[in-house]
């Protein structure tokens, strides 16, 4: 019998327009303010899961979804307006991806607005430059005054050094907070809500971002019952937040800490014997972590 012959199946290259990038702002609120990251990039990957929503995978081993955050939020913390970008394919009607979003969120979570972007944009995190906080603190007005306020903040304006200490690939090192406060003052004392309220603004650049739970604690206002909302996230790409941050300096990474430590390489170099031919480089040295970075490829 004679065999049929078949022509050899060709590889399918994925269709630019089967693609979807959808950038989603939503708001973080004070029920789920104490998890972690992590728990909250999970919160938003069953929700799109159980809302049936097609989610676009990495290649590899582990294949995640395509989600990226802006800024992630540190513990504690809530956010007024969070951007968030997912890739879907096929791609869905914004109109019906927002209401199945919403009906799966859990509470705390509030979805805000849903825009689609082009699927190759940079990605935001790439471009933030800073970010406004509300530091509220508890209290009545005969408990905490706002002159006492007024003076702690005074106090850490007119320093030129604040240090603090973080911790990068294992390694201890630290780093000068001050020049990374932007902005700090006294906004008001609400009465109905028995809250004083302190703007912060911190510059937020690769390897230069000032943190608003280590300014509270060096403030000392970690002694009073308090919470940390960021109100805005400023990006490069945008005239309006260009033209906020233009009479600031662009603070560096090497000001503020000079000493941070670099990464250490793995494994040891062998030192190769006398006359011995060099192995082959590997195909494919690098590490895992890398290649399921959140990245849209």
């Amino acid at each position: 019998m004679a065999l049929t012959r078949h022509p050899p199946q060709q590889s399918v290259i994925p269709d630019e327009t089967a693609r979807q990038r959808v950038r989603i702002t939503y708001e973080k609120g004070e029920s789920i303010k104490f998890i972690s990251h992590q728990d909250e990039s999970r919160l938003w990957e069953r929700t799109l899961r159980r809302a049936n929503l097609p989610l676009l995978y990495k290649r590899g081993f582990n294949p995640q979804p395509h989600i990226q955050f802006a800024a992630p939020l540190g513990l504690g913390m809530t956010g007024v307006r969070e951007l968030l970008d997912v890739a879907f394919s096929p791609p869905v009607p914004l109109d019906e991806l927002t209401m199945r979003i919403r009906e799966k969120l859990p509470p705390g979570v509030q979805l805000l607005n849903a825009t689609e972007v082009p699927f190759k944009t940079v990605s935001p995190q790439s471009l933030t430059i800073g970010a406004d906080y509300t530091i509220i603190i508890y209290a009545d007005e005969g408990e905490v005054s706002e002159s006492a306020l007024q003076t702690k903040i005074e106090a850490f304006l007119e320093l030129k050094e604040v240090w603090r200490e973080r911790e990068r690939h294992g390694q201890r090192y630290s780093y000068n907070m001050r020049p990374l406060v932007l902005e700090l003052r006294y906004t008001g004392f609400d009465a109905a809500a028995g809250e004083h309220r302190i703007l912060l603004r911190v510059q937020i650049r690769p390897g230069a971002t000032g943190r608003p739970d280590e300014l509270v604690d060096a403030l000392g206002f970690d002694d009073y019952a308090r919470t940390l909302r960021r109100e805005r996230i400023y990006f490069a790409d945008s005239d309006e937040d260009q033209a906020v941050f233009a009479p600031y300096p662009v603070i560096l990474q090497d000001e503020i800490s000079p000493e941070r430590p670099k990464p250490r390489r793995k494994g040891r170099k062998r030192r190769r014997r006398s006359g011995a031919q060099p192995k082959a480089e590997k195909q494919n040295n690098q590490a895992f972590a890398e290649k399921a970075a959140d990245e849209f490829d």
